[in-house]
């Protein structure tokens, strides 16, 4: 599937390179079909030589070539000028728009319902899921009823029950996983958080980085009640890096930099805090204190929990 949507199809097939061949072969098959494809060929045309005895050369290519003609549900993966070919002759569903269906294209049609069905199940339960919960609970309940989402293991979840959270500030995370910062202006962030379901930003993730111990406490910090987001923007309570000596420091201009096990993603992060610092003066606003935390910290908080909860 993956070389069939990477490569142009009008190149290859214009192309003489025999290197090329077996791929100009697959894009003239239109794709891959099924293995019952070619196993329903023969069967039909067995079937089919019992009434025509007399024929002297059985070939399926001269008596009967519209049984090699693949139909949507026989292939695997289809090209686009296959796809675009057979939209002529049948409807989303595999069944011919000018011919009776029999019993067999009817299931056929069936299980492609489900299938395309369960297809879109999937993709809506990915964007509820993608959608970080915290949102959805500034966004539909007042402040006095979010407590009821901050049981006892949400250490991070502002909103406690029978407490004022009168200038209640949410734990805002961003995890050093970038090589560039991403936006600093909250309000931005705010904007793509309500136009996206997630940020393509995660994309951007290095594979080093994806299987490391910041990738990985993420889902914990999300369960602790904090929003997770991709820039190190101005609301930015917390920064997950890791620290040479430290499982949390307060940020301030006059910490070093060897503080941080990776001397140059430090650097970048020095740079964007010093910035976001400068602008909250040149705007005469408050600056938010911003906590440099370790994995390592997150785990003990909630470990902490765990046996406060006991």
């Amino acid at each position: 599937k993956n070389l069939i949507d990477s490569i142009n199809e009008d190149t290859v097939m214009e192309g003489t390179k025999k290197t090329e061949a077996p791929v100009r072969r697959l894009f003239q098959m239109g794709g891959v079909t099924k293995w019952t494809f070619p196993f329903s060929i023969v069967s039909k045309f067995l079937n089919s030589l019992g009434s025509n005895a007399s024929l002297d050369e059985k070939s399926i290519k001269k008596y009967w070539p519209t049984l090699a003609r693949p139909r949507r549900s026989d292939y695997l993966v289809m090209t686009k000028a296959a796809a675009t070919s057979l939209n002529d002759v049948e409807d989303d569903y595999g069944l011919r728009i000018n011919e009776l269906s029999n019993f067999t294209d009817f299931q056929r049609a069936l299980e492609e319902v489900g299938r395309q069905t369960s297809k879109r199940q999937r993709l809506s339960l990915h964007t509820e899921i993608a959608r970080p919960w915290q949102l959805s609970v500034l966004n539909d309940f007042d402040e006095s009823d979010r407590s009821i989402f901050g049981g006892k293991l949400q250490a991070l979840w502002p909103y406690a029950e029978k407490a004022s959270t009168s200038g209640t500030s949410l734990t805002i995370i961003y995890p050093d996983l970038f090589v560039k910062l991403g936006l600093e202006d909250e309000e931005r962030v705010k904007m793509e958080d309500v136009n996206e379901t997630q940020s393509r930003r995660w994309d951007e993730v290095p594979q080093s980085k994806k299987l490391g111990p910041i990738a990985a406490s993420l889902p914990l910090a999300k369960v602790m009640g904090a929003i997770v987001t991709p820039h190190l923007h101005s609301g930015v309570t917390h920064v997950l890096c890791e620290m040479k000596r430290h499982k949390s420091l307060a940020w301030s201009s006059t910490l070093p930099r060897n503080v941080f096990t990776d001397p140059t993603a430090g650097s970048r992060l020095r740079e964007r805090l010093l910035s976001l610092e400068e602008s909250a003066t040149f705007d005469r606003r408050s600056h938010k204190d911003v906590l440099l935390v370790t994995p390592e910290w997150l785990e003990e908080k909630w470990g902490e929990n765990q046996r406060k909860s006991k």
